[in-house]
């Protein structure tokens, strides 16, 4: 079985990484984004995983904003548009990036789980299904 890599954007240089394929952050440069748009290796859907919400299990890039799964640098950080589309689209669960914690609360009824920065070594294992497993390489 082949492993796919699947990041949630702000990445520097995503041809170095075999088999990368991400949805945009707000900070990705240019370059980045121009390669990732070229190579289509943007994506909007995966197996049932969707950024777009287009399925009940959703991949973005921001935490929805007041849910307080975002942190950096322990400051509570969040996107209006990411918390207004779980209202009006309901998913069963919400994975997203853009936070120094690995965490996951209700909001309203959509499971929203905080994947955790790579930089410190967390990550998430997508199984598919809304199933998943944490990672912390400094456990």
């Amino acid at each position: 079985m082949r492993m796919q890599v699947v990041g949630l954007g702000d990445v520097e240089c995503p041809q170095h990484i075999i088999n990368f394929k991400g949805i945009l952050g707000e900070m990705e440069g240019i370059t980045a984004r121009k390669y990732l748009e070229t190579n289509n290796l943007i994506i909007t859907k995966l197996l049932d995983l969707s950024s777009d919400f287009s399925t009940p299990f959703v991949i973005v890039h921001e935490p929805p904003y007041g849910v307080e799964t975002g942190k950096i640098l322990n400051v509570n950080v969040g996107s209006r548009l990411t918390r207004s589309r779980i209202l009006a689209y309901r998913p069963k669960v919400v994975f997203h990036g853009h936070s120094e914690v690995q965490r996951e609360v209700y909001f309203n009824e959509t499971k929203v789980i905080s994947i955790g920065s790579g930089f410190l070594g967390q990550f998430v294992i997508y199984q598919g299904e809304g199933k998943y497993i944490y990672i912390n390489l400094n456990d």
